[in-house]
């Protein structure tokens, strides 16, 4: 057989060892590559680097099926964000449970989606939920289980051109809201 590959055995000799290098190479790296990735993520590194070790490609092919899905850095970052947003749920206070947009606690509509929140007591006005049977504010009985009736919808009002424009809307919407007071007759002094 030396006879037929006599002037290529050299080259075959050097082909095989440049094989042999690079799976060497590839094998260290491999398992450099399992032992930081596992590190990253938070598994048992040295557990995966022993595993690669010895089994190579089917330990990768093993702990790229079942390597947690983020990494140290994502989870806490994830976790940051769900702390700032709880603290900016605390921060803002209710939440309109429609639109999740913040409003007030003493809110009867969200003044965003226009849906009724709460209703209001039959003596005093003042905000109670639908659920209640006594305004905790003046002490009157409510009827239980009474529906919430939705909010009539109120067209937006047109675009105003100039600030003139916005207080004699502004002044239109105010007294559109008040009740007229009778004027009282003048009191006759006589002195």
């Amino acid at each position: 057989m030396t006879d037929i590959l006599g002037p290529a055995m050299p080259f075959l000799k050097l082909a095989g060892q440049l094989c042999v290098v690079f799976y060497v190479v590839f094998h260290l790296s491999l398992i450099f590559w399992v032992v930081r990735d596992a590190q990253r993520r938070g598994a048992m590194a040295w557990f995966w680097g022993v595993a690669t070790l010895f089994f190579g490609v089917l330990t990768w092919v093993v702990y790229m099926v079942v390597r947690p899905p983020e990494t140290l850095d994502d989870a806490h970052e994830r976790e940051l964000e769900i702390a700032a947003r709880e603290s900016e749920m605390q921060r803002v206070g209710a939440t309109c449970p429609h639109c999740f947009k913040p409003i007030e606690s003493d809110y009867l509509i969200c003044p965003t989606c226009m849906k009724q929140l709460k209703k209001p007591c039959t003596n005093c006005g003042r905000p109670v939920k639908s659920s209640w049977s006594v305004c905790p504010y003046c002490k009157t009985r409510q009827v239980v289980g009474e529906r919430v009736a939705e909010a009539p919808n109120v067209a937006a009002p047109a675009p105003v051109e100039s600030f003139a424009d916005a207080a004699a809307h502004a002044e239109t919407l105010a007294g559109a809201n008040t009740p007229k007071k009778k004027k009282a007759a003048p009191a006759n002094s006589e002195a």
